[in-house]
Formats: C-alpha cells, structure tokens, sequence
C-alpha cells in the first residue's frame, strides 16, 4: 500500500488515473470525520474516465497512522500539502465532504496558488441553535465511547433506510471515541467564514434536501453574497451519502464545474464567477450569483411589508394570486427546490398528487409575473425543480446575515457597537407577511439569534460596570421577541446587581403577568 511517510506520520493514499500526465486535471479527495478514502470509490471510478483522482485517509483515520496523535487543522494542512508535494501536483481541484470541506478551504485559504477550485459537500457551518444541541448531546460522561443513539438524533437519521442507518452504525463503531471527539472538538470550535471570504477561487456547495444538521438555508444565508460562490441543493439526498447515492449525478457537477472554470476568461474568475451557468437537469437546477450584465436582479422586501421590484421595476399586481406571495418567499430562502418540496412545505394537508396539479397553474402565474419578453428569465423551471435566475437582494435576507455575521465578530467592542445599531434599525411586528410554518421557523430563528445577542450584550456592559445601560438595552429592545420570560430575567438580574429591590420586584412581577397572559 502506498504511504507518504513523515518524520511522525504514515499517510495512506491512492493515485487513480487513466493517463497520469502533467496535462490531466487533478481532483484530490477529502472525506468526512466517521469514514475514510473509501467513501469515494463510487465516483472516484467514474471521474477517472476524465481527470487524475487522488484519495487519502487524514491522520488517525483508515489505512493512515500518527506517532504524536496530533489532530489540529494546522496538521492537517501540512499532511495535504506534503502530500501535494510529495506527488508532483502543481495544482488541483479539493472536493471536501463534512470536516473535509473544512480542510479544503483552510488549505485553500493558505495554499490558493496550488488549488482551482473547491467543491465542498455538506459544509459544516454552525449556527448557535446547532451548537447548543451538539454540546448538549456530548458532555463529559459521553467521552468513553461514541453516543450512536444521540448522533441519530441530532441529524435526525432515523429517516434514512435500514442499510444506510447500518452502515452509519458499523463506522461509528469501528472509530476510536478518543480521537472521534478530538475531531468534533476541531470542527465545532472552527469558523470558515473570514477565510471563505479571503479565497479568490470558485466555490461551489452541495447540500443534500434532508441533511438537517447543516441545511442548505443556513449555509446560503451565509455565504450568498460572496462573489466566488454557487450552491446546490440535490433533492431527495442527505449529505452523508450524496457521494454514494448521486454518483452520477455528483459527477456530471464536477466535470462541468472544471470546464466552466477552465473556459472562462482569467479576468472573470475574480469577478463574476460564472460557474455552472449553463448547467441544468432533471434532477438538479444550479443556484448561483452571475454579475453578469444580463442576469436579471430580483429585489423581495418583506421584513415589514410585501414588495417586488425585477430589474428595478416595481410588480404591484398578482400577489394575492395563487400563492404567488407564498411560492416567491419559499424560493428566496431555499433557492432550488422540488415541486414535491414546496407541496409539501405548502400544502401538506393536500394530497400530493393534487397539489403537484395546482402548482403547475400556481407556477404558471408567477412566471407571469417576474419574466418579462425578450428578456433573461428571473423564474426557472424543469419538469423537477423549480429555482430563481437572478441577483437577489432582500431586507430579511439582509437583517439574518447581518445579525450572524455580528455574532461572529471577536472583538467585543466592535461587536457590541455593531449590535446596538442593527438593533435600533429594526422595530416590532417585522417577519408577518405570511404565516405558513416554513415562515414562522425562520422568524423564530432570528428570534434566537436575538434573544442570544441581547444577552451577550447585557453581559457584556455588565461585566464593564455599565449595569444601568444595560438595563435601559434590555427594556428598549424587549419587544423585538416574542418569548420575553428570558428577558425580563435578565432585567431582573440587572437590578438585582443594582440592589434596586423595587425595580427588581417590578419587573418580576412583570415577567409573572406575562406568563400568565
């Protein structure tokens, strides 16, 4: 077997290709914390038809072996690069799965003159609701082995087939607990997004409809801004088998993905991306950001009230219409969807059947609406899939990445100036222009990232002897949530730290009326 061999670590990797040459494109592999190079035998075989594929077990996993135990993505970039090196390869294309997309784009960040490109499958971002359950399903007393049960229910697995859940099973059993949790520690405690931004590369993304854990929506709201990036969302999939169970379909991304980079003109790669443009089928739609002249823009306000503007036009009529309204807005925060997806995140209480029937009427009418003659359709639709072809902007869309990416920021200054103006920015009753579930969830998302960020806030001021402001923050900004119980607590402690008995009193008393109401 071959080995790339360090002063410490043995690296076990495979060379797959049916012309190895300096003119065969190069795609190396790297998979996921619970499996090894193995996990892409299935699509390795078919791009070999094409390109030089290259698969390797990261340290402590497979077939590969560490003296020091060392696990740190700083070990692991210096493992593919060596590795890079080691083979002669000038450059690449990464394909990342889970903590691999991780490595990808740290190494990319580093090394941006050995790679093209990045696709990056299930990409770990973590939201704090996400990191909140992930602490709590592994405390300490879960270290000496890997809790199976609370793994299947945090991704919500259950749902997969019998075989897929037994295979998950075997590799989480085969795993070493010790180095599994070291791993899970690096992940959650990593945040991709200042060196996704510094990456001038195309990026593409793919999530899978059901991978719950890492949802493509949060992954979007993200990263849609960033000018290098794409997304894909394969319906029907989780991440934890898009490999194995879209082979076919994960390969014709790829090779078109390499020939829309290689045939664009070098000027434009930095620029506007124009990745997968022209790339469509029956089982996938491509959702991307082209800042080319033509690309239609679509401008959706709702944080406050309903409006539509495409290419600068307002559309005023239509939208009390055939869930014309509803249909858009599910489009704007899921980008590509299945006409089974949106019956089912519309119209769950009629049969599917029907509802597919009423769609196509539905559809029809909101191409209607937003594609105009003779020019670039803003509405794109195939016999499966249904996505938007435009430059999107949107001021919910602006309030859920401006309050994430706030959260993100670690100087607490900075933090906190930027959260008081975002906040004093928005007032009561935003997020009520619809009321299906799918809508709701997401105001309640923000919700919490709000909920978090006044009480990080209040802390904050706390901890540098400005209890009062806080306070008065707390007060001013109590009715942006709905569940203020949290909130009048936090008030209650402020006086409390005040020994203002009165007001403590007050407010408690306060919070008693509310539960009660």
């Amino acid at each position: 077997m071959p080995f790339l061999h360090t002063a410490t670590e043995k690296i076990y990797y495979e060379v797959h290709s049916p012309v190895f040459t300096d003119k065969t494109e190069t795609i190396v592999m790297v998979h996921s914390v619970i499996t090894d190079h193995t996990l892409f035998d299935s699509i390795t075989a078919e791009l070999t038809q094409h390109y030089c594929v290259i698969q390797y077990d990261l340290r402590e996993t497979g077939n590969s072996a560490s003296a020091t135990g060392e696990i740190s993505f700083e070990a692991h970039i210096e493992d593919l690069f060596h590795l890079l090196h080691t083979l002669h390869i000038k450059k690449c294309y990464l394909v990342g799965v889970g903590f691999g997309g991780q490595i990808a784009v740290k190494f990319a960040a580093r090394y941006e003159f050995l790679i093209e490109g990045l696709i990056l499958l299930s990409l770990p971002f973590y939201s704090d609701s996400t990191l909140q359950k992930i602490k709590r399903c592994y405390n300490e007393e879960s270290k000496n082995q890997i809790p199976v049960d609370k793994i299947f229910e945090l991704g919500k697995l259950e749902s997969l087939e019998p075989t897929n859940i037994q295979q998950v099973i075997e590799r989480l059993k085969k795993m070493d607990p010790g180095v599994y949790f070291r791993f899970l520690k690096l992940s959650i405690t990593d945040n991709l997004f200042q060196e996704l931004t510094s990456i001038s590369l195309p990026v593409l993304t793919l999530s899978g409809q059901h991978d719950f854990l890492f949802s493509s929506q949060y992954l979007i709201s993200k990263t849609m801004f960033l000018k290098n990036y794409s997304h894909m969302t394969i319906p029907n999939a989780h991440s934890l088998f898009l490999v194995k169970e879209k082979t076919t379909l994960l390969k014709e991304i790829a090779v078109d993905f390499i020939k829309s980079n290689k045939t664009q003109p070098s000027s434009l790669r930095n620029d506007s991306m124009k990745i997968l443009k022209n790339w469509e089928s029956d089982t996938a739609i491509d959702i991307q950001k082209d800042f080319h002249a033509h690309t239609p823009s679509l401008k959706v306000d709702f944080l406050y009230s309903f409006s539509v503007y495409v290419n600068g036009q307002l559309i005023t009529e239509g939208w009390n219409k055939r869930f014309a309204q509803e249909i858009l807005l599910y489009l704007i925060f899921h980008h590509s969807i299945s006409r089974e997806q949106l019956c089912e995140a519309l119209w769950l209480d009629i049969p599917l059947s029907n509802a597919k029937k009423n769609l196509r009427v539905y559809l029809s009418h909101l191409k209607k609406l937003l594609n105009a003659e003779k020019e670039e359709p803003v509405l794109l639709v195939n016999r499966q899939l249904i996505s938007l072809n435009a430059d999107v902007s949107s001021d919910g869309l602006d309030l859920l990445t401006d309050l994430q990416w706030i959260t993100e920021q670690s100087d607490p200054t900075f933090k906190f100036k930027e959260a008081e103006q975002r906040l004093h920015q928005l007032v009561p009753h935003y997020l009520t222009t619809i009321y299906d579930d799918w809508f709701l969830d997401i105001r309640i998302k923000i919700e919490i990232i709000l909920l978090d960020l006044l009480i990080w806030m209040k802390e904050w001021l706390c901890e540098n002897g400005k209890v009062s402001k806080a306070v008065f923050l707390l007060i001013k900004f109590i009715d942006l949530v709905e569940e203020k119980e949290f909130i009048y607590d936090e008030i209650v402690d402020c006086y409390i730290k005040l020994d203002n008995n009165e007001k403590s009193e007050y407010w408690l008393d306060q919070k008693m009326q509310y539960l009660v109401e």
